[in-house]
């Protein structure tokens, strides 16, 4: 489960992140749901370490849904769900909708707000690559790819019925 801050905190900052600049692809994320495929990478100390985490997210509004690397993430906006289902373990949380470090669909909204710190890469009509330099000068590389726009459904989606997992889980419930 350690695993699943450190995916969201980057992919988040990554997906909301950028330099005051616009960057259509996000700009045209109101109003839709957005899915894409993502990978994430780093530079630090001299070393660079590539797909680092992968996987798939789907974002509507403040909300959110986030499958790779053994871990869903299942958001409304107002409740987070991580289940790591090899473990058998659920954390439900409640949700900070300012906290860019554990709410993506924030950053989405939200990405013109950021300082200088990132840059676009590259982009097309359906992909986005984006390096942000963080305080500490490690340099954060997300590759999103396979971006789609369709019109938002229903929230029910991005929700996550505690009673689909068996007795064995272990559910820790943090609100």
């Amino acid at each position: 489960m350690k695993r699943i801050g450190l995916l969201l905190g980057i992919l988040l900052v990554s997906v909301l992140s950028a330099a005051a600049q616009s960057i259509p692809l996000l700009d045209k994320a109101a109003g839709h749901r957005v899915t894409f495929d993502y990978s994430y990478g780093y530079t630090s100390g001299g070393k660079t370490y590539d797909n680092v985490a992968s996987g798939k997210m789907t974002v509507q509004g403040s909300a959110y849904l986030l499958k790779g690397d053994g871990l869903e993430v299942y958001s409304d906006g107002d409740v987070r769900w991580t289940l790591d289902r090899s473990g058998k373990e659920a954390v439900i949380e409640s949700v900070d909708s300012e906290d860019v470090m554990t709410n993506p669909a924030a950053i989405v909204a939200g990405y013109k707000s950021f300082d200088k710190s990132l840059k676009v890469n590259g982009s097309g009509a359906d992909y986005l690559d984006i390096s942000l330099t963080l305080e500490n000068g490690q340099v954060s590389r997300f590759r999103l790819t396979g971006i789609r726009y369709a019109p938002e459904g229903a929230l029910s989606d991005f929700r996550f019925s505690r009673s689909s997992l068996g007795s064995d889980w272990v559910v820790t419930d943090l609100r």
